[in-house]
């Protein structure tokens, strides 16, 4: 059977706003190849929401990292809190006087929240789901209420409500980017990482990986629960900071980070 390009997406789109589509999810995945475009409508690369009204924000913002002028650089922690590990970071962090934005994810605020009761003021809290889906693969829907959910949870806990969201794996399509932005959020990802891998057999050296990877103003992604491996950078995250320093670098929030570029940008169109 042929399946034309407009029957593919009038399927696709029939099926996720609930008409019955022409072709079969199943037949139309195997009739579609890279060459052919993905539905307009409600498929989680779809920036349109699924019933065609139009989208509540103006506009958004995907950030990689901050304005590169300045040696400054923003430490992050995805996926917890977690009791174990959380404390252990947000020690290294208080023992160093280092702010940080831990993108937490809202299952883990709801068992775990009291962690970061004393965070606020000093540290970031910010959206990272509710679950740990990838959005990459959700339509807007789901989308919205991984973000909304998890953002409404965050301001009952700490009352404040987050300003900043990352997906989870990094991935993210139109219809992820919609969602955070109609909920008023920043989306960050980063632009460094702790590569645990890379150093399984010399964990020391993840304090010169990580180094290597900083300019100024990177965003730097690190995880405060999940696999054992990840525990090396715990470990030495006193020694990445102090390497960090020696370096000339200054640590910030993503907030102020971004704001800084914000500024910077504001001021070069009035100059």
């Amino acid at each position: 059977m042929e399946v034309t390009r407009r029957q593919a997406l009038t399927a696709a789109a029939g099926a996720v706003v609930g008409a019955a589509g022409t072709v079969g999810a199943v037949r139309l995945e195997e009739h579609l190849d890279e060459s052919t475009p993905l539905p307009f409508y409600g498929s989680p690369v779809s920036a349109i929401r699924p019933d065609r009204s139009p989208p509540s924000a103006a506009g958004g913002s995907v950030v990689w990292s901050g304005p590169g002028d300045q040696r400054r650089v923003a430490l992050t922690f995805d996926d917890g809190p977690h009791p174990e590990w959380t404390p252990r970071v947000l020690a290294a962090l208080a023992a160093e006087d280092v702010p940080a934005t831990f993108f937490c994810l809202g299952r883990n605020v709801r068992d775990h929240g009291d962690l970061h009761r004393d965070s606020l003021g000093r540290h970031e809290l910010a959206n990272h789901t509710f679950d740990h889906p990838d959005l990459g693969r959700h339509d807007w829907s789901r989308c919205r209420d991984e973000i909304e959910r998890t953002s409404r949870l965050m301001k009952e806990t700490y009352g404040v409500a987050p300003r900043l969201f990352r997906p989870p794996y990094g991935h993210l399509g139109g219809a992820t980017v919609l969602a955070a932005a109609e909920a008023g959020l920043t989306t960050v990802l980063w632009s460094a990482q702790a590569r645990e891998d890379l150093v399984a057999d010399r964990p020391d050296g993840i304090v010169d990986d990580v180094a290597s990877q900083v300019r100024p103003g990177s965003i730097v992604l690190a995880h405060d629960t999940g696999s054992q491996d990840r525990l090396v950078t715990i470990d030495r995250l006193p020694a990445i900071i102090r390497r960090l320093r020696d370096d000339g670098y200054r640590f910030v929030t993503v907030s102020d980070l971004v704001a800084a570029g914000s500024a910077s940008a504001t001021t070069a169109s009035h100059g």
